[in-house]
């Protein structure tokens, strides 16, 4: 067992999904598969069990996250004092994300600013919003980047680096090929898929139905799902409808594997924000600014998704 293992094995937790977690890490699915097989080998369990919703931890998983979560802590402190005192120059960076920018396009940010900066050792811990807020201000964390609607944000710094629509989106080849636009009496009726209830898309989707006199209490769930790549193929399975933040979809809307569905009653008039953050209190110096200004700065955002489009494309040459 070594430490590079351990972050695997705790990314692949966080993000519920080996194809992510090799994004995150800059690795491929199968590099990172035969390091769970060695560590699942090496301790004759099963670390993982893969569903619908992605994958979950076995008991034995759960127990051996907890004893990771300590290691990778520890470690973490180490290789700050040996650097400490050593003089060398290499800073840990402890970064908190949400699931769609940990997942979207801070991999790529993340690889182009270690490109400049090799000295710089990020560390992102990926989970809910409200589970980054509270890092922040626990000072587990250094830098936040998380998306939508933040309910408790007490002194903390935020700086939007992005908009993006939520969007309807349905299955293409189904009954809703045909159709253009549903009036939202209608939609509370259809199958939906959405997130799981702590997620902030949640609390805004609800806050935004209520305008409209409706709620996520009239809404036809039939599933809720943590991660936005299980959202989307159970509606290409033609499972039901979902809200989704466009940049989630817009290789499947441009493939013609989902198609967008829109209101009558108006158009789903809303963006979901990303924003990072910084506790208010703190000046932030050496690598952590730098790293800092890279991710607020418009250049960031608009290479991340310039990149990330080139490597969609690539897929299909």
């Amino acid at each position: 067992m070594n430490i590079e293992q351990l972050e695997i094995f705790m990314t692949i937790a966080k993000v519920k999904s080996f194809t992510r977690a090799a994004k995150i890490l800059n690795f491929t699915q199968p590099a990172i598969s035969s390091q769970i097989k060695q560590l699942e080998k090496h301790y004759n369990v099963r670390l993982f069990e893969r569903g619908s919703n992605g994958v979950t931890l076995t008991e034995a998983g759960r127990k051996f996250y907890e004893y990771a979560e300590k290691i990778m802590h520890l470690y973490s402190e180490m290789e700050s004092e040996i650097a400490r005192v050593s003089g060398h120059k290499k800073e840990l960076i402890k970064l908190g994300a949400s699931f769609s920018p940990g997942n979207y396009f801070l991999p790529t940010a993340i690889k182009n600013f270690k490109g400049n900066y090799p000295q710089a050792y990020i560390r992102v811990n990926i989970g809910h919003s409200d589970e980054i807020v509270e890092g922040l201000q626990e000072r587990v964390l250094d830098i936040g980047v998380v998306e939508g609607e933040i309910k408790e944000a007490r002194d903390l710094e935020r700086y939007k680096v992005s908009s993006n629509q939520l969007i309807l989106v349905a299955d293409i080849h189904s009954r809703w090929r045909n159709v253009d636009e549903i009036a939202i009496a209608e939609l509370v009726n259809e199958p939906f898929i959405t997130r799981e209830e702590e997620c902030s898309l949640r609390y805004f989707l609800n806050s935004y139905l209520k305008t409209l006199g409706y709620d996520m209490n009239d809404m036809n769930i039939i599933m809720e799902l943590t991660n936005w790549e299980a959202i989307k193929q159970a509606v290409m399975k033609n499972l039901g409808l979902a809200v989704i933040p466009y940049p989630v979809v817009e290789r499947e809307l441009k493939e013609r594997k989902l198609k967008r569905i829109r209101l009558k009653d108006g158009e789903l008039r809303f963006t979901w924000d990303t924003e990072v953050l910084i506790r208010r209190d703190e000046k932030l110096t050496g690598l952590k600014k730098v790293f800092f200004d890279f991710l607020i700065s418009p250049y960031m955002v608009w290479k991340t998704e310039e990149e990330l489009v080139e490597r969609n494309k690539m897929l299909f040459i």
